[in-house]
């Protein structure tokens, strides 16, 4: 969902614009890389990606990564999303494929 700018994932507010990530009004700490890798996929909803599309929408060419590396970057962005990371309501895995990104309907 977005408004003015900003898009809301559950109780998080992310900001492309600034950056930003807010839980009311605590920052969220957050890399470059993580937000890429949001961005990409706030644009691109609902759809399945393997591990190497998401490595060509979000990693630099001078940064390696491997399929090990986007699983950890899933893993932490549950942890900064989802109420129950083990449990996942936007960032779902597809087991033997890759994640899709299901946006909040609310």
């Amino acid at each position: 969902m977005r408004s003015k700018g900003t898009t809301v994932l559950g109780d998080v507010a992310i900001d492309f614009d600034r950056m930003e990530l807010r839980c009311g009004d605590h920052l969220i700490p957050a890399t470059s890389l993580e937000f890429r890798l949001l961005r990409f996929f706030v644009d691109n909803p609902k759809r399945v990606y393997k591990r190497e599309e998401l490595i060509k929408a979000a990693w630099t060419k001078r940064k390696r990564a491997t399929s090990r590396t986007v699983d950890n970057f899933i893993r932490q962005l549950r942890l900064k999303f989802e109420k129950d990371p083990a449990r996942p309501l936007f960032f779902l895995t597809v087991h033997g494929t890759g994640y899709k990104f299901v946006p909040s309907e609310r």
